[in-house]
Formats: structure tokens, sequence, C-alpha cells
């Protein structure tokens, strides 16, 4: 078995450098061999609600899904928090391709697969992280089916854009600045996430921890058992995860 998995892309247009490394991502020999394509959230800088105006804007990655599809692949969305409430989306998507409803999974909180024995679970990390109590609290607030509601039938779609854009700009200037430009945020992102990773995992009897969301690509060890693994920004990473039965590796694009 081969899974393989990508997060926090963040791609804003389907012309932009970011799907660029997205789509060499799908095109990826190993990926198109895969059982499983894992999408670990924050594919998208903003993807919120149902709208059937991202199909259009983003129907060259709908059609890479459909492909690999094609190729025997089960594609499995994970939702971040970028990319949220997009269930009807991948319904419409679904049903405008003309593909399997099981062949393209939408997921709201974490995926688990079986690997020779051991369950190795993709979530995109932001339910996993400790010592974030504001960002939690956010995080219940806009997943609530009011915000659901709003997004997916009465707020219209360019006023969604130029809110999700906006905050997205602010926090990334936030975090930028505090954590992605010094190695010293950098340590303290891949040690705050040791330790979630840790906490996490005293809590849950799983093998392995597929992460993104923390932007710091990391592969650590709890023991020869256990192991929590993030690809980090994959624009900066420039790569991808794959899982087999031989564990979990790093893969260049």
């Amino acid at each position: 078995m081969i899974i393989t998995s990508i997060s926090d892309v963040h791609v804003k247009e389907s012309s932009d450098e970011k799907f660029e490394l997205l789509k060499k991502f799908f095109n990826h020999e190993i990926v198109r061999k895969s059982q499983y394509i894992i999408l670990n959230g924050d594919i998208f800088d903003i993807l919120i609600g149902g709208k059937v105006q991202y199909l259009k804007k983003y129907d060259a990655f709908f059609h890479l899904v459909k492909e690999a599809i094609e190729n025997n692949a089960t594609i499995v969305y994970i939702e971040g928090n970028h990319d949220f409430h997009i269930e009807r989306l991948i319904r419409k998507s679904v049903k405008k391709l003309n593909i399997s409803r099981e062949k393209f999974i939408h997921v709201k909180h974490y995926f688990d697969v079986d690997v020779s024995g051991k369950i190795v679970r993709f979530t995109h990390g932001d339910d996993v992280e400790i010592e974030n109590d504001r960002y939690q609290n956010y995080k219940r607030k806009i997943n609530n089916k009011l915000v659901k509601f709003l997004g997916d039938y009465i707020v219209p779609f360019k006023f969604i854009e130029w809110i999700g854009h906006n905050a997205s700009n602010k926090s990334r200037e936030s975090n930028v600045n505090r954590y992605e430009l010094s190695a010293e945020g950098q340590e303290f992102i891949r040690d705050k996430f040791r330790r979630s990773s840790e906490d996490y995992f005293s809590r849950n009897e799983i093998n392995g921890l597929v992460c993104g969301h923390s932007h710091c690509k990391d592969y650590y060890k709890l023991d020869d058992e256990r192991y929590y693994i993030n690809n980090g920004f994959a624009p900066a990473s420039k790569s991808f995860i794959k899982i087999t039965e031989d564990g979990a590796s790093f893969v260049d694009l």
C-alpha cells in the first residue's frame, strides 16, 4: 500500500506557483501509484462553504482529482482552517465530474488508515495543537451550523473571498514574523507540536500521526511503534509525505 499526503499549499489562484506545486504533486510517479491521496487541509488559502463559483475558479484542481480517481486512487480531503464547511462543494464536484462519492471523501476532523495492522491517523493538526485556547475558541465559532448556513446560502461569494483573504493575510503576517522567519520560531513550533503529539498519543490508540497546520516540517519518533510527521508549508518544504508498510518518509517535489 502507498499513501501520499500534502497539506498547507495555500493556493490562491489556479494560475499561481502554489497551484503548479500542487499539480506537480498529483503528477508525481509515486502519487500516481497511491491507493490513497490525502489532502491534509489548507490546500487552498480560502475555500469556505459550498459556493458553485469555486468549481469554476478551481476547475483545474477538480480535474486533477478526477484524473487521480480514474487512475484508481481514493482522494480524501480533510478540512483545515482555511478550507472548511466544504462538504456541499465536494458533493457538487462529485456530481459535476461524474465520479464516485466513495472515491472522493470529505472529512471534517480525521481519517484513519490501517497499514498492515498499524493505524495511521491523518488530521490537519489544529485539533492536535495544545496551549492555544484562543485559536480553539475561534475554531469552535466558525464551525457552528449557523456559519455553515450563511456560507452556503446567504453571504455572497465575493464577500466571503474578501473577508477570507483579508483575515488570512493578517494571520500570515503575524505568524510569519513570529515563527517562520527565524530558527528560534521554528524550533518553538517544532517542540510545541512534538509535545502536542505526545499528548495526543496518550489519548488515542494509533501508531502514526500525520499533521499539517504548523508550517514546520518535522518527523518525530516517539518510540519504535509511534511517530508524528508534518510536511510543513509545502511551497517552502517542496515535499510531500509517503506512507507504506515500511513507515513514513518525505519525498521531494
